[in-house]
C-alpha cells in the first residue's frame, strides 16, 4: 500500500510539472459577444523605447493571447487598435499565469478579469477614485450654470479641489501601502510631479528590490530631480536654433537664464508667453536672456510660431528638443516649465507661478 501510496504521489508531481507553465509565461483566454472574424488587440509597454503589440481574430465568441512576461506589466485590450483610452479598451495587469477576459456589451472598461491579482488591485483602487471623479464631473455641469455668480464659483471650486486632494492621496496611499506590487509603479507615473522630492524618495526606498528595480522612470525622475535642486550645477542643454545655429546653455554663461519648456500646441505655454516677452524686455539689458526649449512632435509649427507669433521670440535663445530630449535631464512632466539659472550656471529653482518668478527675477536685479 506504501508503495502504492508513493507512487501515486510522485505521479501527481511528474503530472502537475507537465501541465504547469514556466514562470514567465501568460496565457488570455477571452470570451465575447463580438462578431466572429473581428480583431482583438492587446499591447503593453516592454521598456521606455518599445511596446508589444499583438493581434487575434474572434473565433466562436473566443480570443485568445499567449506569450512570455518577466514581470506584471500594465497592459491593454482593445477592439482594433488604440486611439485613446476610453470605454472600448479594458485596462489590465499581464502577469504570468492564466487570465481570462469577458468582453461583452459596449463597455469594455470594466470586463470582468479573472487570474491576474494585480488587475484586481488596479480595478479596487481605479473604483473607489471613480466615485469621486464623477461627483467632480457633477460639480463641473453645475458651474456651466453659476458661471455669473462669484460666490458659488467659488464655492465649487472649493468642492473640486477638496475631491482633487482625496484622488491624490488615494494615490499616494495605494503606493505607500502596497511596497511589492508591481501596480505601483504605474501608479506612481502618474502622481510623482504633484509630489515633492522628499516623498518621491521615501515612497520608492520602502518599495521592495522588485518593484524598485521594474521601475527604472522613477528611478531616472529621482536622479533627475535630484541634480535640479536649487545650488546644482544646472544640467547641460544642447541643440540648434530655428536658423541651424548650434546652441548650449553652458554658452550662455555669464547671463541669468529664464529656461522655458514650451509648446505650440500647448494652450497654457502660449498663454504664458505675453509674461515671458514682459519680463525679458525688462530684464535683457541687465543681464536676461531667455532660453525656450520647444516640445514640439516636428519643427515646422515651432519655427512658424517663432517668426509670426508677434511675441518677440526671434529674440530669445530657442531650440528643438525632440532630437535631444533636454528635458528628461529637467525630470519635465508637464509644460509650461520654467527655471532660472544664475549667471555661473547654478540652478535657482523652477518658478512656474509667475508671480514668484517676477519676484525671484527682481530679487535677482535689485540695484542693477
Amino acid at each position: 500500500m506504501k508503495k502504492l501510496s508513493f507512487f501515486g504521489l510522485g505521479a501527481l508531481a511528474i503530472m502537475s510539472a507537465c501541465n504547469s507553465k514556466p514562470s514567465t509565461e501568460y496565457s488570455i483566454n477571452g470570451t465575447t459577444d463580438i462578431a466572429d472574424g473581428e480583431m482583438i488587440q492587446l499591447s503593453f509597454r516592454v521598456s521606455d523605447d518599445s511596446t508589444f503589440r499583438d493581434s487575434c481574430a474572434v473565433t466562436n465568441g473566443t480570443f485568445t493571447f499567449a506569450g512570455t512576461v518577466e514581470t506584471p506589466k500594465m497592459a491593454y485590450i482593445s477592439r482594433g487598435p488604440i486611439k485613446y483610452i476610453d470605454e472600448s479598451v479594458r485596462p489590465l495587469m499581464i502577469e504570468p499565469g492564466n487570465i481570462t477576459v469577458a468582453l461583452t456589451g459596449d463597455n469594455f472598461s470594466t470586463a470582468e478579469v479573472t487570474g491576474s491579482a494585480h488587475t484586481q488591485q488596479m480595478d479596487s483602487l481605479n473604483g473607489q477614485i471613480k466615485v469621486l471623479y464623477d461627483q467632480m464631473k457633477d460639480l463641473n455641469k453645475q458651474y456651466a450654470a453659476v458661471q455669473n455668480d462669484t460666490a458659488a464659483v467659488a464655492d465649487l471650486q472649493k468642492k473640486y479641489m477638496a475631491l482633487s486632494d482625496q484622488v491624490k492621496e488615494m494615490n499616494v496611499n495605494f503606493v505607500k501601502t502596497h511596497p511589492a506590487s508591481y501596480y505601483s509603479p504605474v501608479v506612481m507615473r502618474n502622481i510623482k510631479s504633484d509630489m515633492t522630492l522628499d516623498e518621491i524618495k521615501e515612497i520608492y526606498n520602502s518599495w521592495t528590490p522588485e518593484i524598485q528595480a521594474a521601475d527604472a522612470a522613477t528611478a531616472k525622475y529621482i536622479a533627475a530631480l535630484e541634480n535640479i535642486q536649487p545650488g546644482a550645477k544646472a544640467p547641460e542643454i544642447t541643440g540648434k536654433d530655428q536658423n541651424g545655429n548650434e546652441v548650449s546653455l553652458s554658452g550662455l554663461k555669464g547671463k541669468v537664464v529664464l529656461l522655458d519648456f514650451w509648446a505650440t500646441w500647448c494652450g497654457p505655454c502660449r498663454a504664458s508667453l505675453p509674461h515671458i516677452k514682459e519680463v525679458f524686455e525688462k530684464y535683457h539689458d541687465k543681464g536676461l536672456e531667455v532660453l525656450a526649449v520647444s516640445r514640439d512632435r516636428s519643427e515646422e509649427p515651432w519655427k512658424e510660431y517663432i517668426a509670426n507669433s508677434g511675441m518677440g521670440m526671434e529674440n530669445y535663445v530657442n531650440i528643438y528638443d525632440a532630437p535631444v530630449n533636454n528635458a528628461a535631464n529637467y525630470a519635465i512632466q508637464y509644460i509650461p516649465s520654467k527655471f532660472i539659472i544664475d549667471a555661473e550656471g547654478n540652478m535657482v529653482g523652477r518658478f512656474d507661478n509667475p508671480d514668484e518668478l517676477d519676484a525671484k527675477l527682481a530679487e535677482i536685479f535689485a540695484g542693477k
